[in-house]
C-alpha cells in the first residue's frame, strides 16, 4: 500500500521484524564523547566548576578529549568554525584585548573548554549509535549528581540547612544546571513516546515500553525537577516549565492534532504555546521584580536592584564601549561604581544579574558581537536542517530548547557564571550542529529515526 509522506515519516507500514543492517560501533568513535561525559560530571561535582583551581584542570581535560576525538575522527571532520573559534579565543588572549592574563585567563579556559565540548558533540554525532550511547551515559551522570545533591540536602535538614542552594553562588545558577537536565531528560521521554506512537502500541504495551526504555530519563526528570524545587527559585522553576511546556507542544504537535484524537488533546495543542509564552513572561517579570538574592529591610530602595545594577554597570560600559574591560573584570569595575544609595544592590552575589550586560562590560561591543554572530550561525543552520525530512528532530530540538532557557535566564541572571552549564549547553550545541550537518556515516535503520 501505497503511504503519504507524513506516514512515510513517522515510519507507518514498516514492520517491527524487519531486519535491519548492524552498524558496528568502534571503541574510538565511543570513548572520546565517553570521557567528555565523565569529566563533565566530575565538573557539576565540583560545585560548577566555578573555581579557577577547578575550571583551568578541567578546561584542559576537555580540550585534551576534543583533540583526541578529531584525531580518531580524522582531519576530515574538522571544520571552519572549529578552527577558527580556537583561533579567535587564542587571538583575544595573547593580544591582550581579554584583559591581563592573570584575571582573563580562567574565562579563556572555560571559552575554550566549550569549544572543545562542542567539537566533540560534532564529532560523536557522526556515528548514531556511539551519540546514543554517550548520551546514555549523560544522562545517567546527570542523575548520580542529582541524586548526590538530593541525598546531601537531606542528610542536611537536622541543621536546618538547604545543601543544594548552599553549593551554588545563586539560585538562579541552581536553576540553570536542574533546568537543563529536566530539558535532556524531557527530550528523551517525547522521543520514545513518539516511535511507540509511530508503531501503534497498545496502550499496555506502552507503559512497558516506556519503562523499560525510558527508565533514565524518567529517572532524571524527575530528580532534578525535584532539586529544582528544593532550591525554591520561583523564576528558575516558571523558566524551566515554560521551556517544557514549549518543547513537548513542538514535539507531539503532530501527533496531537490528527484526526481521531480527543478534543482534550487538541484542546491541549492550541492551549500550550500560549501557556509556555506566560510561564516565561511570567519568570522573567518576577525575577525583576523581585530579587532573590537581597533580603528585604535595611538598605534597600524604591529603585529595583536590577534597575540599580543596569544603570551602574551601563555608566562602567560607557568608559570602554567598543572592546570593554576585560574578561572577568565585572567585579572590579561595579566596586568602582558603588554608592551608598545602591550598595545593597551591588554587593549581592551574581553581579550584573544580566548575560548581556556582563558581555558589554568585560568583551564591549565587539565581543558580544561575535558571540551573538557564532551563536546565531549555529541555530540558523539548525533551524533550516529541520526543513528536511531525513534530519532527525529530537536533539536539534533539544538545542534549540536548551538555548531557549539560557536565554531567558540570560535577561534575569548570568546564566553563563556556572561553567558546568556551559559546557553541558556547549555539548548539545555541538551535537545538534552535527546532526544538523547530515555528515552521519552510519546507514540509518529505518524512517522513525529520522523523525525522533
Amino acid at each position: 500500500m501505497k503511504q503519504t509522506p507524513a506516514q512515510a515519516a513517522m515510519g507507518w507500514g514498516q514492520s517491527r521484524s524487519e531486519p535491519t543492517r548492524p552498524v558496528r560501533v568502534r571503541l574510538r568513535d565511543v570513548i572520546p564523547p565517553l570521557a567528555a561525559v565523565v569529566v563533565l560530571t566530575l565538573a557539576h561535582l565540583a560545585f560548577g566548576a566555578v573555581q579557577p583551581i577547578a575550571a583551568l584542570p578541567l578546561s584542559a581535560m576537555f580540550t585534551i578529549i576534543a583533540i583526541a576525538a578529531i584525531f580518531a575522527a580524522g582531519p576530515r571532520h574538522i571544520t571552519i568554525g572549529m578552527l577558527g573559534g580556537a583561533g579567535a579565543i587564542a587571538v583575544f588572549g595573547v593580544t591582550g584585548l581579554a584583559g591581563p592574563l592573570y584575571r582573563s585567563a580562567p574565562q579563556l579556559a572555560v571559552l575554550f573548554a566549550a569549544g572543545a565540548l562542542w567539537s566533540i558533540g560534532y564529532v560523536a554525532s557522526r556515528h548514531r549509535r556511539a551519540l546514543d550511547i554517550a548520551w546514555t551515559a549523560q544522562m545517567w551522570g546527570a542523575i548520580i549528581y542529582c541524586a548526590w545533591m538530593f541525598t546531601l540536602n537531606v542528610s542536611a535538614i537536622p541543621s536546618g540547612v538547604n545543601a543544594i542552594t548552599e553549593a551554588f553562588e545563586t539560585p538562579a545558577n541552581a536553576s540553570v544546571l536542574f533546568g537543563l537536565f529536566a530539558i535532556v531528560g524531557m527530550s528523551k521521554i517525547l522521543q520514545i513516546i513518539k516511535r511507540m506512537d509511530a508503531d501503534a502500541l497498545a496502550r499496555s504495551r506502552m507503559i512497558e515500553e516506556l519503562l523499560r526504555n525510558g527508565l533514565a530519563p524518567i529517572l532524571l526528570v524527575g530528580l532534578s525537577f525535584t532539586c529544582l524545587m528544593i532550591v525554591g527559585s520561583r523564576p528558575g522553576i516558571l523558566l524551566t516549565l515554560a521551556v517544557l511546556v514549549a518543547l513537548s507542544w513542538w514535539d507531539m504537535l503532530a501527533i496531537a492534532t490528527r484526526e481521531h484524537r480527543g478534543i482534550l488533546m487538541r484542546l491541549a495543542a492550541i492551549v500550550a504555546p500560549f501557556a509556555a509564552v506566560g510561564l516565561a513572561v511570567w519568570g522573567v517579570s518576577l525575577a525583576w521584580i523581585r530579587d532573590e538574592t537581597i533580603a528585604p529591610g535595611l538598605g534597600g530602595s524604591d529603585i529595583m536592584p536590577n534597575v540599580q545594577r543596569l544603570q551602574a554597570y551601563m555608566s562602567v560600559w560607557m568608559e570602554s564601549p567598543a572592546i570593554g574591560h576585560g574578561l572577568g573584570s565585572i567585579g572590579a569595575e561595579g566596586d568602582k561604581t558603588m554608592t551608598l544609595f545602591n550598595a545593597k544592590a551591588m554587593l549581592a552575589p551574581g553581579e550584573a544579574h544580566n548575560v548581556f550586560v556582563t558581555w558589554l562590560v568585560e568583551a564591549g561591543v565587539v565581543g558580544i558581537a561575535l558571540l551573538v554572530l557564532a551563536i546565531a550561525t549555529m541555530y540558523a543552520n539548525i533551524f533550516v536542517s529541520l526543513r528536511s525530512r531525513s534530519t532527525p528532530r529530537t536533539l536539534p530540538r533539544l538545542a534549540i530548547a536548551a538555548g531557549a532557557l539560557m536565554l531567558l535566564h540570560g535577561t534575569t541572571d548570568s546564566s553563563l557564571d556556572l561553567p558546568s552549564a556551559v559546557w553541558l549547553f556547549a555539548l548539545i550545541l555541538g551535537a545538534a550542529c552535527g546532526v544538523a550537518s547530515g555528515r552521519q556515516v552510519e546507514p540509518r535503520d529505518n524512517e522513525k529515526e529520522r523523525e525522533a
